[in-house]
């Protein structure tokens, strides 16, 4: 049977699941280990320095998409559509994301004297932070590679820079350095990924002196990007600003604390988008079989999604206590009732990344923008009001709240996403519907 099947993959088919397979074995090592490293680096720092360096890492965080330019699809489709033209393409990217960089790094560097004026040591991390705007300048080569269906490249030059960045930071640790000197890494890391690609592009018959900007296609990639700057400018202050305010309204070792919590909260993220890459192609698919097989697919979509979530609340609650005293130590005790909190996002978080596939199915992605608008400004306003009362936990219930409007409640108040929005409703009430869910997956 397998090799029937393996006959029946032509060489297309098989270059798609060897990159696919890449993209995922490489996400999963970085995930794994990145975890590992993290907490270790908590510990070593300890509540207060590791929050300081939660801090500066959050609040850098808000220029990122300033300094990608977000043309990375953009690119990756240009480049399919017109290979002719890769040259004069990533030639302006690069051009474009080298100047983006460097006002992002300006704008991070000025704007943390006002958010945070006394406080030297964050304003020396920001700025080292800020280094790695300008290195990103030479991510177009990842473009490059993904028109090809090449990504191992990049997964080889990706792991390849983080290995290096894990065995130094494993060295500082034991060699006693500081937080700026692990800050350092993280630049070193990203420009030794950008080295790796080059190796890797000149290793192809390309060279990067062969490159060429064109005026016309930088204002024809300011204007296509310009909604992807926003939109991830929106998601990335959406995801990080609590750790920001609860800095500036409670003190760095509050958001030491709390990123430990949310940290181990976050990290399981990448199981729905692992699930969704898999599943909702067959789901795109079925559009065509008429309404009913798509919605009730649709249905069992949202359904596994939920079981995922729901199982892995049900996991993290009782064990709360027992992975943060094992991975951070006694001192990040009080992030065990925030964990308890805060790993409930994840119901929420989960479908609606979820459903946001159904939002590109449908053509209807300027809901996007406006449902992490929603969610960005209920998530301040509620930290505004619950960090001064609860500190680490308020901002755990903030970011539940937030995204249950942000990723649900506002698509059901919409009427052209209402119908999905009751998908989702039975999703969420899947422990009741649990017995007929079983019966229709076994069907």
């Amino acid at each position: 049977m397998l090799t029937r099947l393996s006959n029946r993959l032509n060489s297309e088919h098989r270059k798609i699941i060897g990159n696919t397979g890449w993209l995922f074995i490489g996400r999963i090592f970085r995930i794994l280990i990145s975890l590992l490293v993290s907490t270790w680096v908590a510990r070593y720092l300890g509540p207060k320095e590791f929050g300081i360096l939660q801090y500066a890492l959050a609040f850098s965080s808000f220029f990122l998409p300033l300094s990608t330019i977000q043309m990375a699809p953009i690119v990756t489709r240009d480049l399919v559509r017109q290979p002719e033209s890769s040259n004069v393409i990533l030639g302006t990217a690069f051009t474009l994301q080298l100047v983006g960089g460097a006002i992002a790094a300006i704008a991070s560097i000025t704007l943390i004297f006002v958010v945070s004026p006394e406080d030297f040591l964050v304003h020396l991390l920001v700025a080292i932070v800020a280094l790695k705007f300008i290195f990103n300048s030479l991510q177009p080569i990842e473009s490059w590679f993904e028109a090809r269906v090449e990504s191992k490249f990049k997964v080889l030059a990706e792991n390849v820079a983080f290995i290096f960045s894990t065995v130094l930071k494993c060295y500082l640790i034991l060699s006693g350095a500081s937080v700026v000197a692990l800050t350092i890494v993280l630049v070193l890391e990203t420009l030794l990924y950008s080295f790796g690609l080059i190796f890797y592009y000149q290793k192809s018959r390309q060279s990067v002196l062969n490159w060429r900007t064109n005026w016309k296609k930088i204002q024809y990639f300011i204007r296509e990007s310009f909604p992807l700057v926003l939109s991830s400018t929106t998601v990335l202050i959406y995801i990080n600003i609590d750790r920001v305010m609860l800095g500036n309204m409670v003190g760095k070792e509050a958001v030491g604390i709390y990123s430990s919590a949310a940290t181990l909260s976050e990290s399981w993220w990448f199981l729905e988008s692992i699930v969704s890459s898999s599943l909702y192609p067959m789901i795109i698919q079925s559009r065509d079989l008429g309404k009913a097989v798509y919605d009730r697919r649709l249905q069992k979509y949202y359904d596994l999604i939920s079981l995922m979530a729901y199982g892995l609340i049900l996991v993290m609650i009782p064990s709360a206590s027992l992975v943060i005293t094992i991975l951070y130590g006694k001192a990040y005790q009080a992030a065990i009732p925030i964990l308890i909190v805060h790993i409930c996002s994840a119901l929420f978080s989960f479908l609606g990344a979820a459903q946001s596939h159904w939002i590109v199915n449908e053509g209807l992605q300027k809901f996007n923008l406006y449902s992490r608008l929603a969610g960005l400004v209920s998530n301040i306003l509620l930290n505004l009001l619950l960090i001064p009362l609860y500190g680490g936990m308020g901002a755990a219930i903030a970011t539940i709240i937030s995204y249950a409007i942000g990723g649900y409640l506002f698509y059901l108040v919409i009427p052209v996403t209402r119908e999905n929005a009751v998908r989702m409703t039975k999703a969420l009430l899947l422990p009741i519907r649990l017995p007929k869910v079983i019966q229709e997956f076994i069907r």
